[in-house]
């Protein structure tokens, strides 16, 4: 699994070698020797080269994913797919947690991975119109 950057230790007024900027941001100097060719801004005209803190803050956060997704009512985020994706067959599970909030189950309308949703009892009526809902025990 992917590791998340932090560009928060990052000091935008300083200047880094390839190990401290990888102490900063909790990766290995390998790693930001190999951000170069993926558009980190280097000073090489000596050694050893270095690197400003406003690049490379620019560069963590830039490739920091951003994605949100709005989804529709009717809607699961497939983590398979990492896309919003509509059930398979308009079929979904309601597993309550408490009397007031539980979570719906349902398969990926393109790749049948399953897929969750947590909502409350009130919003399970409202899709009861679109999906067809079976509520089940808690396991």
């Amino acid at each position: 699994m992917a590791k998340r950057l932090s560009a928060r230790r990052v000091k935008i007024h300083r200047q880094y070698t390839y190990d401290s900027a990888a102490d900063a941001v909790g990766v290995t100097a390998h790693t930001v020797r190999a951000w170069r060719p993926a558009g980190l801004a280097v000073l090489d005209s000596q050694k050893p080269h270095l690197i400003l803190g406003i690049e490379l803050k620019r560069f963590v956060e830039s490739r920091a994913s951003k994605k949100s997704y709005k989804l529709a009512p009717d809607e699961f985020y497939c983590m398979s797919c990492r896309a919003p994706r509509t059930p398979y067959g308009a079929m979904a599970d309601y597993v309550p947690f408490n009397p007031a909030r539980g979570r719906l189950v349902a398969l990926c309308g393109v790749c049948e991975a399953s897929c969750n949703k947590f909502v409350s009892l009130k919003m399970c009526g409202e899709l009861a119109k679109t999906l067809t809902i079976a509520t089940r025990a808690r396991c």
